[in-house]
């Protein structure tokens, strides 16, 4: 598996890692100014792109792949607080890797994250919903669904983790990302005027990291 660095001089605690859409490359994040709009902030972290993809996906190792070769060896150099910031294909992956290791993240940014296969989200609304949908036996099967269950068992967790969405309010996916958005604290939710490009995740982006719980050199505590 590919990755990308920005490091700062001195390592710090925290650490970004970014998970790519499809058909994207790691160094579209610095094309279109994602790795700039943390640096013009201060913000005390170091970043890290991977490349997970879709074959993962179908072969069911994105945990997997991405604890072994990103987030062990991160803890290993002394990182403290890990946040998954995915795009597209790249939110569910950060899905995927919560669902199995949400312990140890210090939280996770969604932007227009994709919802997963029609068939399972088909599945879950003619249950009638993810909350009647977890009830029943599908919801025990694997596949994607293991972040719907995830998702519904966050609600009733005493100290769920932060997860925040970013999408655009006309983005091909849409009517399914508000599924899996209402199951997040509305407070943690955002749209913006848009489809399902690189203009409105930069936007999207640029908001989050304003109020983001990151740690800044500028000033003592978090930057939001």
């Amino acid at each position: 598996m590919r990755t990308l660095t920005d490091c700062l001089a001195s390592r710090p605690d925290t650490l970004l890692v970014l998970l790519p859409g499809a058909h994207t490359e790691l160094e579209d994040f610095a094309r279109h100014g994602f790795i700039e709009a943390v640096r013009s902030r201060d913000i005390e972290a170091d970043i890290l792109v991977a490349d997970l993809n879709y074959t993962h996906v179908m072969a069911r190792t994105v945990a997997s792949t991405l604890h072994e070769r990103v987030i062990l060896p991160a803890r290993q150099a002394g990182y403290r607080d890990i946040w998954l910031a995915g795009i597209s294909l790249g939110g569910l992956n950060a899905l995927l890797y919560a669902a199995e290791h949400a312990a140890g993240l210090a939280g996770i940014h969604l932007l227009a994250p994709y919802p997963g296969t029609a068939d399972i989200v088909a599945e879950i609304r003619t249950a009638g919903g993810p909350h009647a949908w977890a009830q029943t036996p599908a919801a025990e099967l694997g596949d994607e669904r293991v972040i719907w269950r995830w998702l519904v068992a966050q609600q009733a967790a005493d100290s769920p983790l932060p997860v925040s969405f970013g999408c655009g309010s006309e983005d091909r996916f849409i009517r399914n990302q508000r599924l899996l958005a209402d199951l997040l604290p509305a407070e943690r939710v955002t749209y913006q005027p848009g489809g399902h490009d690189w203009p409105v995740w930069r936007t999207l982006w640029s908001a989050w990291l304003e109020e983001a719980p990151l740690p800044c050199r500028a000033a003592i505590g978090a930057c939001g």
